[in-house]
């Protein structure tokens, strides 16, 4: 059992450079294109004091206070809900008051609704609804007190340290303009738009007098503008951001509700974070940490989602592909042809005050970017994008084999080359994320066990596409290097424990940590079969699956935190391709035991929204999962673990490229008897599918399928281990 206390209070705060005066697994969050909104339950965010809520747009905060009273007090939430990502609603009421009148307004007399919706680009529109339900007439005055600071996302996470600048305040008949001009000598501003004329007011507040009869309401409409100048923000090439761009195309249904709204609210998520760049779409990793291109998270988000929206793999590679490294930069940690980790713009990244704003410091995107063209093709069955990319596929290929390897022993690994660069560049990225059996951080250069599972699988997939495409010696060399890099893996193996250690250090030195890190090989396929079973033992131990989800750390590990970044909490991404994994190697049991445990964290979470991750305590300690307090929601492949363990559930693999669909001992969870699949696309052809379970309610048979285009299903019901 563990032994942490059961009371969530006293739980450790983490270790992370943001603000932490407000929990934000209770946030609200919409977005839109580039600009996103945080606010509290109740709608607010404070004028004074530090926090991280606000609304945002290209990494600038232009709304930092929002707080609406009536009557002179502020009004109590009832609900809050957002039910699209751009759009949220706040049902509030009144307290017991007193008015200026000397009247009393007794409990819940007034109706207080504040909705609003984010529309791009960069426009916020806002609704306050008041409705009287007493008896007698009421005087009471709406006030709403702003305020706009324009301070970066890297300034309020504490990354860069940067002073206050001065801001104006000017005030119109209807409006308030707030404006500055930033230390990149771009003018910034926030133009907030009444439909009506406000009272006189203190600076920053506008105030409407409301006389409401009986039974009748009033609406207050404002619109926000956030503005600068073209330069200053990310191209967008022409495309328009509302509403536009590769959404879902495949459909599913269940005979169980709540299965239904966990995968809906994860598709919904993953279109809200769908972002415009350059004329492409990628998925942004996550609000509000990380409202930007992320080359491994967007690409882990994509390759989850190649059964839904195919088409932004494409987006996202084509988006990766025009930022690859093409010099060696040590401060930015660029080289020929690296995969980007992180991309910044606005006042940070045009002063150059942190080579983070343009940041290649990952291991790992560059063979991930890989792969994911080659799963591309698998399900478009189409070489014309490999055939587009193939100038940056041969460059990628090249980084993995001159630039990935510090050391010269084969394995790919990575070591900060500029001070302020990431410690750890793998997926578990925190400084103290990647530690031996002691608790003690590896020393760098550090070669991740998944980074090598990565490159195997992206090329040996990439060779394929060679192959196909009329270049049959590269692709035997790209699979013989892969067969050598496989028989590497060997030695992150820790005999005395019987599993992969998470990495070597720069001295040969391989942790003895029981660590998540390892199921990533059962997802590339890189281990055999008696390998895979001693890596889903150790697993599914206890000490690794907490009953929600795959620890990313043991418990009783020197260095276990259950609320650690990366030190024992659970990513239900780090799952997902874990669960996945397993089903590649035939322990189908085992991936419905981690599917439904995340079917059943999110079931629990507000919204039905995964967030990025959460606490590692287990499940006989607490009744639903412990909230992380400062994780991202939506997060992008924590939205795409439900979507993607669904496809690996039904069996679905596309081999679109030999006009084929494989439909591998489909299952459902325990709760679910029927689920339909409709408009799957694989190739050129339109599938749907329909699932039930059958007999004595183990087994679940695919009972119909529909194909429109020339495609074959294969189905397979026995368990492949080889």
């Amino acid at each position: 059992m563990d032994t942490a206390p059961r009371d969530t209070s006293t739980m450790p705060v983490p270790d992370i450079a943001v603000p932490a005066v407000v929990n934000l697994s209770d946030a609200i969050v919409l977005k839109e294109g580039g600009a996103f909104l945080m606010s509290l339950r109740d709608g607010s965010m404070p004028v004074h004091g530090t926090h991280p809520l606000g609304v945002y747009l290209d990494d600038c905060r232009y709304v930092s206070g929002h707080e609406l009273l009536v009557g002179g007090v502020a009004p109590r939430l009832l609900v809050a809900s957002t039910p699209a990502g751009s759009e949220g609603v706040h049902e509030l009421t009144n307290p017991d008051m007193h008015l200026p009148d000397g009247k009393a307004l007794a409990l819940q007399t007034l109706q207080v609704r504040l909705e609003r919706r984010l529309v791009a680009p960069g426009r916020l529109l806002e609704r306050i609804h008041v409705h009287l339900y007493g008896h007698e007439p009421v005087d009471i005055d709406v006030e709403l007190a702003l305020a706009a600071d324009f301070r970066p996302m890297f300034a309020i996470r504490g990354i860069v340290d940067l002073p206050p600048v001065e801001v104006s305040i000017e005030r119109g008949p209807r409006r308030l303009r707030f404006h500055t001009v930033t230390r990149d000598g771009v003018e910034r501003s926030t133009v907030v738009e009444a439909d009506r004329a406000p009272a006189a007011a203190r600076e920053g507040v506008l105030c409407f007098p409301l006389r409401l009869q009986p039974g009748d309401h009033e609406d207050i409409r404002l619109d926000y503008e956030l503005r600068a100048p073209d330069e200053a923000r990310p191209r967008r090439g022409g495309v328009p951001l509302a509403g536009s761009g590769p959404v879902a195309r495949t459909r599913v249904h269940a005979d169980d509700e709540l299965f239904n709204r966990v995968v809906q609210r994860s598709l919904l998520d993953l279109q809200t974070l769908r972002t415009p760049l350059d004329g492409d779409y990628y998925y942004a990793a996550g609000v509000p940490w990380f409202a930007t291109l992320f080359g491994r998270d967007s690409v882990i988000t994509a390759l989850e989602m190649l059964g839904f929206a195919p088409e932004m793999g494409e987006h996202t590679l084509r988006l990766l592909a025009k930022r690859l490294g093409q010099r060696e930069d040590p401060i930015h940690e660029e080289e020929p042809g690296k995969v980007i980790h992180e991309l910044r713009v606005g006042e940070v990244a045009t002063l150059a005050l942190s080579p983070l704003t343009r940041y290649y410091g990952t291991v790992d995107a560059t063979p991930l970017f890989l792969c994911l063209l080659a799963e591309h093709a698998n399900w478009t069955g189409d070489l014309g994008l490999f055939r587009e990319l193939r100038g940056a596929v041969v460059s990628a290929l090249g980084w993995l084999e001159h630039y990935g390897d510090h050391d010269g022993d084969g394995l790919l690994d990575y070591r900060a080359s500029t001070p302020e660069g990431l410690r750890n560049q793998g997926w578990k990225d925190s400084d103290d994320g990647v530690l031996d059996e002691t608790g003690t951080p590896l020393e760098p250069p550090i070669a991740l066990v998944e980074a090598q599972a990565y490159a195997v699988r992206a090329l040996r997939g990439v060779a394929r596409l060679f192959a196909l495409d009329g270049d049959p010696d590269r692709a035997q060399l790209l699979i013989s290097h892969a067969d050598e890099l496989e028989a590497r893996l060997e030695r992150f193996w820790v005999p005395g424990r019987g599993f992969y250690g998470m990495g070597i250090d720069g001295l040969g030195r391989t942790s003895g940590a029981l660590a998540s890190n390892q199921g990533h090989l059962l997802w590339a396929r890189a281990i055999p079969p008696a390998r895979a079973r001693a890596v889903r033992d150790a697993l599914m131990s206890e000490a690794m699956f907490s009953g929600w989800g795959i620890r990313t750390l043991g418990r009783g590990e020197g260095g276990f935190n259950p609320v650690g970044y990366h030190l024992g909490t659970v990513w239900p991404h780090d799952t997902a391709i874990i669960a996945a994994g397993l089903r590649r190697y035939g322990f189908d049991e085992e991936f419905n035991q981690l599917f439904e445990a995340l079917l059943e964290a999110a079931s629990h979470a507000e919204g039905y929204r995964l967030p990025e991750l959460f606490a590692g305590f287990s499940r006989a300690q607490y009744e639903t999962p412990v909230p992380y307090p400062v994780a991202c929601h939506p997060q992008a492949w924590a939205a795409g673990a439900i979507p993607y363990m669904l496809m690996s559930g039904l069996g679905l693999e596309a081999d679109a490229l030999e006009g084929r669909l494989r439909v591998r001992r489909p299952s459902l969870p325990r709760w679910v008897n029927r689920v339909e699949v409709k408009d799957l696309y694989v190739g050129g052809s339109r599938v749907g599918l329909l699932f039930e379970r059958t007999g004595s309610g183990d087994q679940v048979a695919l009972t119909d399928a529909r194909i429109e285009g020339d495609l074959e299903v294969v189905l397979e019901i026995s368990a492949s281990r080889d």
